[in-house]
């Protein structure tokens, strides 16, 4: 008898697991799409990467909002010192500091390009329509421009804020540079670039912070290694644009990093060392090129899109190399005449040109 109850519990509990596994099976076969298992495998990858997408896109509407709520508690602090030390009423009042946080100062605006009509308060969707999204980059750019701005035109307490909440203007900085690589981005893709001179202004507002008046006291390293990575993205869309409106994109492009190159000392050297190395890299790739004989030099693979972009890297280094402050690492000069000589036949002019450039900057640095 006790042999035989103490069998019972154990084959309850064999069927429970049965039958646990029976339900299991049913539920995966269940949720199994017709395609089989790569289908379902595939469909599942899909669904997690929109979710993953939706987490960032949130992640970073958050970090926007603590951010603009950031700059108007600086702007707010900055007004109420500067006031102070001009030796008046210490204290505004609340309506007075929205009066000023809210107005736009068109003086700080070249003809009033960057006063976009806005809507009063953006969309709640995370997936908005493709006119939202512009909108949403356009508010982005201006409201990162105005901080800026202001901030700016605050002598008195520009420095100091460097000083203390140093973090939020180069955050300031990086998000703002985004914002137009981003438009850039989407003429990549062979949509229109519009309002190329407000990119263009956004750059200066760009370098005007970043200027010797304005950043004395050094970017961090966090922020400055994502604006060499904005920096890179930039030239390398530079030299792979194949798209219709290349030419106007082009253009704007060149002008925004010659403002970011030409007046800001902190980006000038890693950027004229970028553009170097993308030279010298593809100097490599033609001398490959020249290398191989016959039919088979006929096909070796050449980037001739890169090849035709790469005299807009040219252009940019023989107006950078004006600029008599240029520190540049003579290695990478060196390099630029070392690999002209063997491209002088195949690619006559691309190789004047770097011998050309290679001069400018030796003589730059003597």
């Amino acid at each position: 008898m006790e042999g035989k109850s103490a069998s019972c519990p154990e084959g309850v509990v064999s069927w429970y697991i049965r039958t646990s596994r029976l339900a299991v099976a049913l539920a995966i076969i269940k949720l199994r799409p017709p395609g089989g298992a790569r289908q379902f495998t595939e469909s599942l990858a899909e669904r997690l990467k929109r979710q993953d997408e939706s987490w960032k896109s949130k992640a970073e509407s958050l970090h926007e909002d603590l951010l603009h709520l950031r700059q108007e508690l600086l702007l707010t602090r900055t007004l109420l010192n500067t006031r102070s030390c001009a030796g008046q009423a210490p204290a505004f009042t609340g309506q007075e500091i929205a009066k000023v946080l809210s107005q736009d100062d068109t003086r700080e605006v070249n003809s009033g390009t960057l006063q976009t009509c806005l809507p009063p308060t953006p969309p709640n969707s995370q997936k908005v329509p493709p006119k939202d999204r512009q909108w949403r980059q356009d508010h982005r750019l201006t409201k990162h421009v105005q901080f800026l701005q202001r901030l700016s035109g605050l002598r008195s307490g520009f420095e100091e804020s460097l000083c203390q909440d140093g973090d939020v203007v180069w955050d300031s900085v990086v998000q703002l540079l985004d914002c137009v690589v981003e438009d850039f981005r989407q003429a990549h893709t062979g949509q229109p670039l519009r309002h190329p001179e407000q990119l263009h202004n956004a750059i200066q507002v760009v370098a005007q912070t970043l200027s010797p008046g304005g950043a004395r006291q050094g970017f961090p390293v966090q922020h400055f290694s994502r604006v060499e990575d904005l920096l890179k993205e930039m030239v390398k869309l530079l030299l792979t644009n194949q798209q219709l409106n290349a030419f106007s994109v082009q253009d704007s492009l060149s002008d925004c990093l010659l403002a970011l190159g030409g007046n800001c000392c902190i980006t000038r050297t890693p950027l004229i060392q970028l553009l170097m190395s993308q030279i010298i890299q593809l100097a490599q790739q033609l001398g490959d090129a020249c290398e191989k004989s016959g039919e088979e030099h006929e096909h070796h693979q050449v980037d001739w899109v890169c090849y035709q972009n790469s005299f807009y890297l040219f252009w940019l280094l023989e107006r950078l190399a004006q600029d008599t402050d240029n520190r540049v690492n003579q290695e990478l000069v060196v390099q630029l005449e070392t690999k002209a000589f063997p491209l002088a036949d195949e690619f006559s002019l691309f190789s004047l040109y770097m011998w050309r450039i290679g001069g400018l900057f030796r003589a730059g640095d003597s």
